[in-house]
């Protein structure tokens, strides 16, 4: 594909997608999204790959929300806990 050619989205969505299943011989020209998406699905799979050939994010990069968010509300309790116990020592040091 060129990047003096004036063409669409589209075109450039279609064309991409034939050249990424070009070894596949069932990919026909479709008009709609509707129709290019079920020939690339179908395409794919009889030719055993995934659509995408990429694992999902979530798979690679594992989240770490849980430890994270189980280390903050530690640091929470644990810094109340420090005001709790330096208010009672301010209390007794000036009002004893």
């Amino acid at each position: 594909m060129k990047e003096s050619n004036n063409s669409s989205a589209w075109t450039r969505y279609v064309e991409a997608k034939r050249h990424a299943l070009s070894d596949s011989k069932q990919v026909q020209p479709a008009g709609t999204l509707e129709e290019l998406e079920a020939a690339i699905a179908e395409a794919a799979a009889t030719s055993g790959i995934p659509e995408t050939g990429m694992p999902p994010r979530a798979v690679v990069h594992p989240s770490k929300g849980g430890q994270l968010s189980r280390w903050f509300y530690l640091l929470l309790v644990l810094l109340f806990a420090g005001l709790a116990a330096s208010l009672i020592w301010w209390g007794y040091k000036h009002y004893s």
